[in-house]
């Protein structure tokens, strides 16, 4: 069963530990079953919660990118103070964490699982919803989530069970696109080693994000796999077994 707690499962004679970080307005739910499949594989994992994410609310609170970058840095840093080497996986607004966290920090490798950098757009929609979200959010400051973008309907029950929060705070929206206008000036020099992750079926970002991370980065270790059958939480969704396989693989698992 799902919930949203923090976890840690430590192999304490390993030298290689995993940071895992959620997306906006999600938990360490979405990446439970990731973190568990790893350590079962020796690997030591991490999740937290971030500042505004950890604690029921309705609706969700008001918090923004630096308060979510100071939890995961301090994650990190506790964790370089027991284990040799750090991976960091991160899921949408958590893949633009891990990327700024890769800026500065000696991260050994990257995973990014649909990362958010841009949001998805309908065909029939007349213009980018990111402008939108930014002139509303005075205004309109939550909009309700009608469903979680998970296609297996066992898991999403599950999910939908385990969330804190059924609205996006559109005021941590704006401030998540102004963590990604950082990052995007950033990738070019972000040379740690990476593996993307990206569904073409994403109903929350715009898959071409992903293409433009991998263009754009400046690894020389970098692969990008797209997946066919999920929506947006592909931990969680139909092919998260091959998520797993694929994160396995990349980590040394």
């Amino acid at each position: 069963m799902l919930v949203n707690v923090p976890f840690f499962y430590s192999h304490e004679e390993t030298n290689c530990a995993c940071l895992l970080l959620h997306g906006l307005g999600g938990g360490a739910y979405e990446l439970q079953l990731l973190g568990q499949a790893l350590y079962e594989q020796g690997l030591t994992v991490r999740g937290i919660l971030y500042p505004g994410h950890d604690r029921p609310a309705e609706p969700m609170p008001a918090s923004t990118w630096p308060e979510w970058y100071a939890a995961a840095l301090a994650a990190f840093r506790e964790l370089q103070s027991h284990f040799q080497t750090i991976a960091v996986i991160g899921f949408s607004t958590g893949a633009t964490l891990a990327l700024h966290l890769a800026r500065s920090q000696p991260v050994a490798k990257l995973v990014l699982l649909c990362p958010f950098l841009r949001i998805y757009r309908p065909w029939f929609a007349p213009l980018p919803a990111e402008p939108l979200v930014k002139a509303i959010a005075p205004w309109v400051p939550h909009l309700p989530r009608l469903a979680l973008p998970l296609r297996d309907p066992q898991m999403r029950q599950q999910a939908e069970a385990a969330a804190f929060f059924k609205s996006f705070n559109l005021s941590a929206v704006g401030s998540a696109l102004d963590l990604i206008a950082h990052v995007e000036t950033e990738l070019p020099t972000i040379t740690t080693p990476t593996l993307i992750l990206q569904t073409l079926a994403d109903s929350t970002v715009d898959p071409q994000g992903a293409q433009q991370i991998y263009d754009q980065l400046g690894s020389a270790h970098k692969e990008l796999y797209w997946l066919q059958r999920s929506n947006h939480l592909i931990p969680l969704d139909y092919e998260r077994d091959d998520v797993i396989a694929k994160v396995a693989k990349f980590l040394g698992a």
